[in-house]
């Protein structure tokens, strides 16, 4: 991203230690950044008792937050920061309470607009496991509509333990949307390349993002046929997320397209995922290969393309799940998406607990197992 001629700072750093995040923070800003995207992944540890008075003393406003792992280039980190110093002010907004099941997110939406301006970016980033990340998007499309450009996605740990996982200038917060204006283009590609596989499933209960049943039947009794007839594995002797990562749900869209839904885990007969499942709506569950993913990966970047002819920088968000389905292949990914960007083009981002973008179908998706790109360009 450029302004009057100055470029963006990318500084990265492999160590854990919260002392090296704001040292290289300080060096962004006192190289002219006015504003701060700020990246860590989940295996530095980080705590609002270690990060909070740094973060408060920041002259700048500060977005970003704590992810499984990071991507800088084709490279991946499991451990470390990325500090990315922009040369023009940003507006950070914050929207509360995303697991709280009596909010009203169109009227704290309503109040914010002031200071979105459309046709700005938004990046979207919330707490992945947040149980009304979709109740919030459909907030939010709901004022702004397709007037703004919509990209972000999930932040949390694989531990599935929800806890503070996004910066702000007031320190680490958590149970929350994070919605950051810039005043700069964006095309966006969406891809996930897996197919319907069996179904369609009438959702006949659920709560939030947890299935209770489908065809009137407990929801686990129907995964569990389907997934470990195809598998010959046995949920009995397998942990849940091993079998149920390369068999997640698709919810039908009114285009015929599915958004995919990841299975978490198992109680009672019920499945919780990442994101909301919809009473009353249909389902399929889902498979893939190596093969359609990474071919899926490649299209998605061409398609952000396409919708830039300006480049200046690649901004990633590329679900965790993918990376944990795709194993030691996921580094191909990687490499495909690279490979199709501008020689010397800088490609930053995330694996997210979730991906968040406008599909086109006049709504805003919480995604997952899915990749998600956007090529911004300068001003």
């Amino acid at each position: 991203m450029q302004q009057k001629e100055t470029a963006i700072i990318l500084l990265v750093d492999e160590a854990c230690e919260s002392e090296n995040l704001f040292r290289h923070a300080q060096a962004a800003i006192a190289a002219g950044a006015q504003s701060l995207l700020l990246l860590a992944c989940e295996r530095n540890g980080l705590t609002p008792a270690l990060v909070d008075a740094g973060l408060q003393a920041l002259p700048v406003p500060v977005f970003g937050g704590i992810f499984p792992q990071i991507v800088v280039g084709s490279r991946r980190l499991e451990q470390g920061y990325v500090v990315c110093g922009l040369p023009f002010a940003v507006t950070v907004e914050y929207v509360a309470k995303l697991s709280d099941p009596s909010a009203d997110y169109r009227s704290d939406l309503a109040a914010l607009a002031a200071t979105v301006n459309p046709p700005q970016t938004l990046v979207v980033l919330v707490d992945g496991l947040s149980t009304r990340i979709s109740a919030l998007l459909e907030s939010l499309y709901g004022e702004f509509g397709d007037e703004c450009t919509y990209i972000g996605g999930g932040a949390g740990s694989l531990s599935f333990q929800q806890q503070a996982c996004l910066f702000s200038n007031q320190g680490l917060v958590g149970d929350c949307a994070q919605l950051t204006a810039l005043d700069l283009p964006v095309g966006i590609g969406i891809e996930h390349g897996w197919h319907s596989f069996a179904g369609p499933f009438f959702v006949t209960g659920s709560q939030h993002n947890t299935v209770l049943s489908l065809d009137y039947q407990p929801a686990f009794e129907i995964y569990r046929r389907v997934v470990e007839a195809d598998s010959g594995r046995s949920f009995a002797d397998t942990p849940f997320f091993e079998l149920s990562k390369a068999y997640p749900f698709g919810l039908v869209r009114l285009t015929d397209d599915v958004v995919v839904r990841d299975p978490l885990f198992c109680r009672d007969n019920a499945i919780t995922c990442i994101g909301e499942v919809p009473a009353h709506h249909m389902l399929y569950i889902l498979k893939g290969d190596a093969e359609h993913l990474l071919l899926a990966a490649r299209d998605c970047t061409l398609t952000a393309l396409r919708a830039q002819s300006a480049p200046c920088m690649a901004l990633l968000f590329d679900c965790v799940s993918r990376a944990l389905f795709l194993d030691n292949r996921f580094q191909e990914e990687l490499d495909t998406i690279h490979a199709q960007l501008p020689t010397g083009l800088p490609l930053l981002g995330v694996l997210s607990l979730g991906e968040i973008a406008d599909a086109g179908n006049a709504c805003l998706e919480f995604f997952n197992k899915t990749t998600v790109l956007g090529i911004v360009a300068d001003a």
